[in-house]
């Protein structure tokens, strides 16, 4: 059996051959398998790609997520200005510095500037389309991805951000919380365009020919917002993306990390295949996990990843081991790290999560 139909059978909660190993895997760790900082991938997002095929062949996961790429002529608006010694990243249209660019983590924003100040702004927000997304050239990487994995990987495609994380975005995290008491009409308007422009995402991403589709939203946590926010603000379009891609013919599967305790019904009431990333520093148990929802949807990860960061390669089979005990019984899990692969993770304890599965995840 092929990785991809590993992966796909496991995400239908059915038994594959044996466990699929399908981590949160980004170009932060990814890019130290090819030694590079993070700063060249900012400065070359498309070194995002190089990376994370790099550690697919290191490592041998069953399934990885790859995003939408830049859109041609990307690099005529990456701007590095250097003042007394820091870089800083400058607005190609305002020549205005808006992040300081570091050594290897993200760029550090100046300001921090919602688009959307009052509700008349939302309109500027415009939802691409899938032909647009190819006319601007961000599906070439994908395909090339895809070309190269064939069938020895589940590609997912990323269109995230239906609910919250696109209300932070539009609206800043403090007015975010407010509007959520004071104004969940727009609320409701700013989550349905974050969802438009999420299906367009995905539907492009389809049409490349990804496999699945990745969605969520980290602060759709409980540990964030109320279960009852969650299920008036964040099920609703969480459900309308599911569909979309399923109308298209993609499985989809659902990330809420932190502690989902609280909300795994509600996880598996919006129609997914499979919910992610079960972290243990949330408080999320795969036996728990498999317990109340474990027969609606597949189960995707819970090794925690502290244990991947700190831990020994030894330790983090036993603890792969056990969360295929927990999770694997009649099929439907999907060994993964509880939530992203920490940047400087041992590449030996990465490589011991991969090995749990082949020696323990047998059917």
């Amino acid at each position: 059996m092929n990785a991809k139909e590993r992966v796909t059978l496991a995400m239908a909660r059915q038994i594959p051959d044996r466990v699929p190993v399908f981590p949160v895997i980004t170009a932060y760790h990814a890019s130290r398998v090819l030694g590079i900082n993070y700063r060249e991938i900012v400065l070359d997002p498309l070194l995002t790609y190089d990376v994370l095929l790099a550690a697919w062949r290191k490592y041998r996961f069953d399934g990885f997520e790859i995003g939408l790429g830049p859109e041609v002529g990307y690099k005529d608006h990456i701007i590095v200005r250097t003042i007394d010694g820091v870089d800083y990243l400058v607005d190609s249209v305002s020549g205005e510095l808006y992040a300081r660019l570091e050594d290897d983590e993200a760029p550090i924003p100046l300001h921090n500037d919602p688009p959307v100040k009052e509700p008349a702004d939302l309109e500027r927000i415009t939802v691409p389309t899938v032909e647009e997304l190819r006319a601007e050239g961000r599906l070439a990487p994908v395909e090339r991805v895809l070309a190269e994995v064939g069938d020895d990987a589940y590609i997912a495609g990323t269109a995230a951000s239906q609910s919250m994380n696109f209300l932070v975005y539009a609206r800043g995290a403090e007015q975010a919380m407010l509007d959520l008491i004071r104004n969940p009409n727009l609320v409701h308007r700013i989550m349905q365009k974050g969802t438009d422009i999420s299906i367009n995402i995905g539907l492009a991403l389809i049409e490349a020919g990804v496999d699945g589709i990745y969605i969520g939203d980290a602060w759709a946590s409980a540990s964030i917002i109320s279960p009852a926010h969650y299920r008036e603000f964040c099920l609703p379009y969480h459900r309308q993306a599911a569909d979309a891609f399923h109308r298209h013919g993609a499985q989809v599967y659902l990330h809420v990390c932190g502690n989902v305790v609280p909300i795994l019904e509600l996880m598996a009431d919006t129609g997914v295949d499979a919910i992610e990333p079960l972290d243990p520093l949330g408080g999320v148990t795969v036996g728990e996990a498999k317990r109340r929802v474990g027969r609606r949807v597949a189960l995707k990860g819970g090794l925690d990843t502290i244990l991947l960061l700190r831990g020994a390669p030894e330790e983090v089979v036993e603890a792969a081991r056990e969360c295929i005990d927990a999770g694997a019984a009649d099929g439907g899990y999907l060994l993964g790290s509880g939530d992203d692969i920490p940047r400087d993770a041992p590449m030996e304890n990465v490589a011991a999560m991969v090995e749990a599965a082949h020696a323990y995840g047998w059917y």
